[in-house]
This record gives C-alpha cells, sequence and structure tokens, in this order.
C-alpha cells in the first residue's frame, strides 16, 4: 500500500503532455482497489445484472488498469513525433481497456464472446497506426486471421452449450450443473471452446502471429499485448474449464505434452534470437505454455501457479519491453549484436537489466519462482516423466535470459554509440512500477488461497 501511495504520489508530480491521462488511469485504478473492502472473503464482489467480479478476474482487471497506465507513461515522448496522433493513441488506449476490463467482468456468454472479439479492433489499430516498419501490415493480418478462424467454432460451442443448460449466464451454469449434460461434452465441443482461447494465449503451434505482432507493434502496444491480452486466453480457458467442467481427459493430455514440448521449443529459438522485442516475445509463448499446462493438470496447485504466472508474466514481460524499447531510442537498433558494453555507458540501467532478467528466469526473490515451482511440482505430480522435460526447460530459460543480459550490457561498445545515454526521472519511475508489483507480491501469497470461480 505504501508503494501504491508513492506511485500515484509521483505520478501526480510529473508534468506532460500525456499527464492527465495516467492521473485518469490512477484514479480509475485506485477506485477498483476500493472495491477490496466490500467483502471479507471475496475481495470486490459486485453483482450488477451481467457483470460479476470475483478474486480471479479481479485480480486480472487490477492488472489491465495498471499496465494501461504503464502503457501511456511509456509512450509519454515517442508519442510525440505524431502530434496528430496523440489524441487519438490515448482514446485508443482507453477503449482497449475497457473492452479488457467488461470482458474479465462478463457472466453473460455472448457478452464474454463479443468483448472477447472487440479487443482485436484497438489492438490492431495500436499496431497499424502506431507501428514502426511497412511489416506491421502483415503482422496485424497475422493476428487476424488467427483469431477470426478460431473464433467462429467458439461461438458455435458457446451457443449450443448454452442451449443444453437452457441459460447464458456462466453464474448459473456452474452452481446448476447437470450430469446429463456433461456426458455429452465430446472433443469436438472441446476443441471448439478452447481453440480462440488457445490461439489467444498463444500455445505452441498457433503461435506465429505473437512474434510478429510484438515486434512490428510500438512500445504500447507490446506493452498491453504481453501484460493483458495474452490474459484473455488464460482467464478464457481456467473460466471455461470451471463453468462447464470440460474434462476431456485424452485431449487434455496431448495438449500438456504439446505445451511442455512448446516451451523446451521455444526456449531454444530464444536462444538463437538476434532481435530483443523477438526473444521476449518467444519466451511469452514458453512461459504461457506452461501456465496451460498447470490449469489442465486439475491439480489446486497448477491452478493457483498458473493465476500467479499470469499476473507476474505481466509485469515482467511488459518490463522486459520497456527495457527495450528505451535502448531502441537512444540506439535505434534492438540487434544483440549493436547493443553491447552497455554497462560502461549506463550502469543504472544495467542494474534494471540485470534485475528483470533474473525475474524472467524465475530467481528469487520474486514471484516468479513461486508461480513456477507450483507449476512444475503440479507436473511432476501429474507425471513423474515430466521431470526431464522441466529441468530441461529450467536450464534453457536460465539460458536465453542470460544470452540476453551478457550481450546487452556486456563487451565492448560500438563505434555508433555517440548518442547521449541520459536518463530521465519518467523512465525509472516506469520501471519502478513495474518492479514492486512483482517483489511485493511475495507477502500476500495466500492470498490465493482465497481464488474461487465466482
Amino acid at each position: 500500500m505504501v508503494g501504491l501511495i508513492f506511485s500515484v504520489f509521483s505520478l501526480m508530480m510529473l508534468s506532460g503532455p500525456m499527464m492527465w491521462e495516467l492521473r485518469l488511469w490512477y484514479l480509475m485504478f485506485m477506485t477498483f482497489v476500493c472495491l477490496k473492502y466490500l467483502s471479507v472473503d471475496v475481495w470486490g464482489l459486485v453483482y450488477v445484472n451481467h457483470f460479476c467480479c470475483d478474486s480471479m478476474s479481479g485480480m486480472l482487471v487490477v492488472l489491465s488498469l495498471w499496465i494501461s497506465g504503464l502503457m501511456l507513461l511509456a509512450s509519454n515522448y515517442s508519442v510525440l513525433y505524431m502530434k496528430n496522433k496523440s489524441g487519438m493513441f490515448s482514446i485508443t488506449v482507453l477503449g482497449l481497456c475497457m473492452v479488457v476490463v467488461l470482458y474479465f467482468l462478463c457472466t453473460h456468454v455472448m457478452y464474454f464472446y463479443i468483448f472477447f472479439e472487440i479487443s482485436l479492433i484497438p489492438t490492431l489499430m495500436l499496431i497499424i497506426g502506431w507501428g514502426y516498419q511497412p511489416e506491421r501490415l502483415q503482422a496485424g493480418m497475422y493476428m487476424m486471421l488467427y483469431t477470426i478462424t478460431a473464433s467462429l467454432p467458439l461461438l458455435v460451442s458457446l451457443i449450443m452449450l448454452s442451449n443444453l443448460y437452457y441459460s447464458f449466464n456462466m453464474c448459473l451454469i456452474y452452481y446448476l450443473n447437470c450430469v446429463d449434460v456433461l456426458s455429452s461434452v465430446n472433443v469436438l465441443w472441446f476443441l471448439g471452446v478452447m481453440g480462440a482461447f488457445l490461439v489467444k494465449l498463444p500455445m505452441f503451434s498457433v503461435h506465429l502471429w505473437l512474434p510478429k505482432a510484438h515486434v512490428e507493434a510500438p512500445i504500447a502496444g507490446s506493452m498491453i499485448l504481453a501484460g493483458v491480452l495474452l490474459k484473455l486466453g488464460g482467464y478464457g480457458i481456467m473460466r471455461m474449464l470451471s463453468v462447464y467442467f470440460l474434462n476431456e481427459m485424452v485431449f487434455s493430455k496431448a495438449l500438456i505434452v504439446l505445451c511442455l514440448w512448446g516451451g523446451v521449443i521455444t526456449a531454444v529459438i530464444c536462444v538463437g534470437q538476434s532481435d530483443i522485442k523477438s526473444l521476449i516475445a518467444y519466451s511469452s509463448v514458453g512461459h504461457m505454455g506452461v501456465m496451460l499446462a498447470g490449469s489442465l493438470g486439475k491439480f489446486m496447485w497448477g491452478w493457483e501457479g498458473a493465476m500467479l504466472m499470469m499476473i507476474s508474466h505481466g509485469f515482467c514481460s511488459s518490463g522486459l519491453f520497456c527495457l527495450a524499447n528505451l535502448m531502441y531510442e537512444k540506439l535505434k537498433s534492438r540487434s544483440l549484436f549493436l547493443c553491447g558494453g552497455m554497462i560502461n555507458v549506463n550502469p543504472t540501467m544495467c542494474l534494471w537489466w540485470f534485475l528483470f532478467c533474473i525475474a524472467n528466469m524465475g530467481a528469487p526473490p520474486f514471484v516468479n519462482l513461486i508461480s513456477e515451482v507450483m507449476l512444475f511440482c503440479s507436473m511432476y505430480l501429474y507425471s513423474s516423466w515430466f521431470v526431464l522435460v522441466i529441468l530441461l526447460m529450467v536450464f534453457l530459460g536460465g539460458l536465453y535470459n542470460l544470452v540476453m543480459f551478457v550481450n546487452t550490457q556486456h563487451g565492448g561498445i560500438m563505434g555508433f554509440m555517440n548518442t547521449s545515454f541520459v536518463n530521465v526521472c519518467s523512465e525509472y519511475l516506469l520501471l519502478l512500477l513495474h518492479f514492486y508489483p512483482m517483489l511485493f507480491f511475495m507477502l500476500n501469497i495466500g492470498y490465493l488461497n482465497k481464488v474461487i470461480m465466482f
């Protein structure tokens, strides 16, 4: 709470062209956090018609508001070069955050689907409107084709399941689940309901749109993609599994094996990457694969670890993208081969790189460690053979983070580095607001015991 008050006070004291939007975001954030005191058992329990806030959706709403405010802070200077688009940028971020928050709070099946699909539009606007290179059109097309292709089976499956239950309200379906209906849920419905969320997560083998979108997106697009939009898929999977009791065990085993194997493959790909943003994007695929495997394992530790992985990954991956953007703004390059020796010219940023790299590999004292321990333990309980894959993933995760840190911070200084490396206070504040939630959430790990489904 002290850190929260400090961050809001710091933002109130800053001045700049987009500071009024930041103050608005954090006032919204403080208002939502105050809902914690409405209930003792489940914080923020609010039910109005088709909207409900429980512990799981409440955590993700807070994450969305937090990352959205940091998006404006990170884009405070890069958007200034497009003065005629700065107002449109704020409106796009506002619209995207509203859609995401409504998606997390929805209990009506059709509204749930509609807000899930509408989130694609402002994301596409961010990539195409404020991207850096002409390839952003191809990245937007990839994202649209993957999402729209998998969304039609989701719509058909949700309508058919709702007709079987005679209700479109997920709260009612959860409490009045019928055994007769459960017997008719087969592998086709399992794939139909899960397909769109697996693409949005994304699961390995349907992840090709994510690295392209990250590389071509501006800093705000990368932050919202890594911090919030990937959680749309994770939240949808966990919510559908809890509401409809989708227990297609044979296909769940195949998905778990594919996720863990994909985590190993993406870690190997990360080691060979030369683009910093592409490396961070592929690492997100690996982390989300472990999260999906833990949630499909049907263990409570896996469920809580998956929830905690989404929160910790949102802060850590978004912070790494901010660091990559700060380096790009000063050097005009994201190549690991050109950005060497930064410790000699900017040791303070080297410290931030070190902290976020060790957080990304799951080292103490960050909350990422707790999430990975929970997920790996649940995978070991599911099958003892997975311990070999887990050890390989831990080794490769440390390897590619070490490669990224050593290549950017150590070595010789390139001859073209004649630019200024002076950092301003807003950049340090941006990194601090990503850093301390990962650190101080360790003090409230017991909160996960209260994560319930509605």
